[in-house]
C-alpha cells in the first residue's frame, strides 16, 4: 500500500499550527517565570554585572555587587566590591546605594574621599540616576527586571530553547522586539537563562539590533530567596557623615522662575509646515558656527530647573562652549551652580568642565564624550539641543510628525510658530511634541519647547537671545 500523500496547503496548515503552539507554549512559560519572580517576597544575592555603549570611545563598565532586595513596600540596598571601567567613574569599590519606595529617593555613599560629602540624595527621574543600559537601582530587583522583559515581550517574541549554564541545564528564553517599535537603550534582543524547577532568572543578556555580542549582562553568582529580610537589616555599611557638602534649593524656591514664555498668537496666516521645515533645514545646513545667549526652564516630575548660559557651537571641527551665568536646580548637576563652564575641545573630543562654585576646587575635570552623565532625553541639557541637535530631533523622533503653523508677536516682532506632534509611540522620558518660533529673517528657532512627556506638566523651554552667525571663536573661550 502507498503512502499516503499530504496535500501542499494541508502541510503548510500543519506547520503553522505547529509554530503557533510552540510560541503558545513559549509565552506561558515565560508569564509563569515573570509571575514567580513577583511572588518573591525578598532575597538576598550577589552578582556580576557588565555594560558597554559608546560610538567614539567604547566605554564599558565590570563591577560585583552584593544586594539586599524587600519587595513590599520596596527596599533596596547595592553595595559594589569590584569595579573595572574606562572612564571616570566615581562609583568605585565601596559605592553603595539604598533605595526606599516611601520616600521614593534614592540615597548614595561615594567610596574614598567621596565620602565626605556624606549622604547625597537623588530622584530617581534624575538622568544621572540611569546607568549606560538605561537602569537603576529602582529597577535592579530580579522582579522589577522581569516586569522590563515582560513589556519588551508584549511588544515582540519569545522562545524558548534548552539551555546551559555553568555546565547545568537551564531555560533559555529569546525575546525579541518588533521592528517600528522604540528600542530602550538601544537594545532590541534579549536572552534570559532561568533555574528549570523554581523559574528564577540565572542570568540576562541584552543585544543591539544585528549584533552577537552583549552590550549588557548580569548573571547571579548567589541568589537566596524569601529569607524573611526586613528593613532593619538593610543600612548603609561603615561611616556616613551625618554632612552633606551638596545642597540644592527646593522645588519652591525654582518653581517661581519656570514662567511660560509668552507670545501672542496673531491672524495673519503663516507659511504652510513644510515650507517652513524646509527653510529650517536649509538655514541650519548653512550655520557652521554660532553664539547665542540661553535662558532654560525646565520641570519633568520632580526635577526643577533655571539656567542662564552663554553658548558657542561650531559644525567642524565639533565643539560647544556652555559658560553658565545663573542657575537654579532642586538637583544635582554636574557644572551645578553659575561660573561653570563645560566644552567639548576638538583636540582630544573629550568634555571638560570647570565647575562653579565649591566645585572650582576640583579644578578642570575631563570626561569622555561619549560619557553617558552628560545627555539626557529630556531636553535639560541646552547642549543637545543645538541647531544641529534640533533639526536631527525632527528627521528622527518627529519624522511622521503632525505639522502646524501660524503667526505669533514675539518680543514685539513678528514671527512663525511650528508645533510638530509625534503619530508614533513616544517612549518614557522622551518629548511628544516641540513647538518652534522661528525667526523668519533667519528661518532659525528664537524657542524651543518640548513637551508631551509622560509627565503631562513636564516642559522645557529654552529662549535664543543675542544670535550671531558664524562668528570666529574658539573651544573653551568664555568671554564671546
Amino acid at each position: 500500500m502507498k503512502p499516503r500523500k499530504i496535500p501542499l496547503l494541508a502541510l503548510l496548515l500543519l506547520l503553522c499550527a505547529a509554530v503557533y503552539g510552540q510560541e503558545k507554549n513559549a509565552q506561558k512559560r515565560f508569564d509563569q517565570a515573570v509571575k514567580a519572580a513577583e511572588a518573591l517576597k525578598d532575597c538576598r544575592v550577589r552578582f556580576r554585572i557588565y555594560t558597554s555603549s559608546g560610538k567614539n570611545h567604547e566605554q564599558h563598565l565590570f563591577s560585583a555587587e552584593e544586594a539586599k532586595y524587600l519587595h513590599h513596600p520596596l527596599f533596596y540596598y547595592q553595595r559594589r566590591d569590584q569595579v573595572e571601567s574606562n572612564y571616570k567613574e566615581q562609583g568605585g569599590v565601596g559605592f553603595q546605594e539604598i533605595y526606599r519606595s516611601d520616600t521614593d529617593l534614592v540615597e548614595l555613599l561615594l567610596p574614598g574621599a567621596f565620602r565626605a560629602l556624606g549622604l547625597i540624595r537623588i530622584f530617581p527621574e534624575d538622568p544621572k540616576g540611569y546607568g549606560m543600559n538605561g537602569g537603576s537601582l529602582k529597577s535592579m530587583a530580579p522582579w522589577d527586571a522581569m516586569e522590563g522583559f515582560a513589556e519588551m515581550a508584549g511588544i515582540g517574541k519569545v522562545e524558548i530553547k534548552d539551555g546551559a549554564l555553568n555546565h547545568k541545564k537551564c531555560l533559555l528564553f529569546e525575546i525579541t522586539q518588533n521592528q517600528g517599535t522604540y528600542y530602550y537603550s538601544g537594545i532590541n534582543h534579549a536572552h534570559l537563562y532561568l533555574d528549570p524547577e523554581t523559574l528564577y532568572l540565572l542570568r540576562y543578556e541584552q543585544y543591539y539590533p544585528n549584533t552577537d555580542r552583549p552590550m549588557t549582562w548580569m548573571e547571579y553568582d548567589s541568589f537566596q530567596p524569601n529569607t524573611g529580610l526586613t528593613r532593619d537589616q538593610i543600612s548603609f555599611q561603615g561611616f556616613k557623615s551625618p554632612f552633606s557638602l551638596i545642597t540644592t534649593p527646593s522645588a519652591k524656591e525654582v518653581d517661581p522662575l519656570l514662567q511660560p514664555i509668552l507670545r501672542t498668537r496673531l491672524p495673519d496666516p503663516a507659511p504652510d509646515p513644510q515650507t517652513i521645515l524646509a527653510g529650517l533645514s536649509q538655514a541650519v545646513d548653512a550655520v557652521n558656527s554660532y553664539r547665542a545667549d540661553l535662558t532654560v526652564r525646565f520641570r519633568y516630575l520632580r526635577l526643577r530647573l533655571y539656567r542662564q548660559d552663554r553658548f558657542a557651537y561650531n559644525r567642524k571641527p565639533y565643539w560647544f562652549t556652555l559658560a553658565t551665568t545663573a542657575q537654579k536646580a532642586d538637583y544635582i548637576l554636574l557644572n551645578h551652580s553659575a561660573g561653570a563652564v563645560l566644552w567639548i575641545d576638538p583636540k582630544d573630543n573629550n568634555i571638560h568642565i570647570i565647575g562653579g562654585g565649591v566645585q572650582r576646587i576640583l579644578g578642570e575635570q575631563v570626561f569622555s564624550v561619549d560619557d553617558y552623565k552628560f545627555y539626557s532625553p529630556l531636553g535639560d541639557n541646552p547642549y543637545q539641543t543645538d541647531f544641529a541637535g534640533i533639526q536631527n530631533m525632527i528627521k528622527t523622533d518627529f519624522n511622521n510628525q503632525k505639522a502646524e503653523g501660524w503667526t505669533v508677536d514675539y518680543q514685539g516682532k513678528k514671527m512663525w510658530e511650528l508645533k510638530l506632534v509625534r503619530t508614533g509611540e513616544t517612549p518614557k522620558r522622551h518629548p511628544g511634541k516641540i513647538n518652534l518660533v522661528i525667526d523668519p529673517e533667519t528661518n532659525l528657532p528664537a524657542v524651543v519647547e518640548l513637551s508631551g512627556y509622560d509627565d503631562p506638566f513636564g516642559r522645557m523651554a529654552m529662549e535664543i537671545n543675542n544670535l550671531k552667525i558664524n562668528q570666529g571663536l574658539k573651544p573653551g573661550q568664555i568671554k564671546f
